[in-house]
């Protein structure tokens, strides 16, 4: 699969399958991540990989509590969806809510954050994004196309505390995204995006 295939088929894939995954593939997609860059090449992302049940049911249970006050707040779908195609993805989003503990790989991306205090707040933001989400985006390229059924979370940091114990992470790390992980109940197909000439702007916004 080219990466521009994969780029076109990369839906979130929420549905997934309680069969293993083998620990050499989840090592791959993993490797492809660390291709991404990162600010001044620091490299000092982590991804955590969970698969120990014990561990995922607690996670799971603090994921569920975000999901569902977020479905609350969440009542009418964004000017450019159909109601029907925001009614299937919210049915999606409860479904992975009630059964990530099944999910047989959760992956945390994190990222070790030295303290700087040359950096000003807006270039500490910038740094941090600009070195975790190109992995983010690696990591879910590789799992397309090693057919793989992944998509990205950031609800469970509503419970981030709690998670991040749950985790072990030291007090100068964070995690920034959960990415559930296995093979996908439904199939790959062209994801629904607006026409780019919506979003496209030559030589300023207008």
């Amino acid at each position: 699969m080219d990466v521009f295939q994969a780029m076109r088929e990369l839906r979130a894939m929420r549905r997934i399958k309680p069969d293993p995954v083998p620990a050499a593939l989840i090592r791959e997609v993993v490797e492809y991540a660390t291709y991404a860059p990162t600010a001044s090449n620091g490299q000092n992302w982590r991804f955590v990989v969970v698969t120990d049940p014990a561990l995922r049911a607690p996670i799971a249970d603090y994921y569920r509590q975000a999901v569902e006050q977020y479905a609350l707040r969440a009542n009418a779908p964004p000017p450019h969806q159909a109601r029907d195609a925001w009614e299937r993805q919210r049915r999606a989003v409860l479904w992975q809510a009630h059964h990530l503990a099944e999910i047989p790989v959760l992956i945390f991306p994190c990222l070790r954050i030295p303290p700087r205090t040359d950096f000003t707040q807006t270039q500490r933001h910038s740094s941090i994004n600009g070195s975790i989400w190109p992995a983010i985006q690696n990591l879910l390229l590789a799992c397309r196309a090693k057919g793989l059924g992944a998509t990205a979370t950031t609800l469970h940091l509503i419970y981030e505390e709690p998670v991040n114990a749950l985790l072990g992470l030291p007090a100068d790390a964070r995690s920034f995204a959960m990415i559930p992980v296995g093979w996908p109940m439904g199939k790959f197909g062209p994801v629904r995006r607006r026409p780019v000439d919506e979003v496209l702007a030559w030589n300023g916004w207008g």
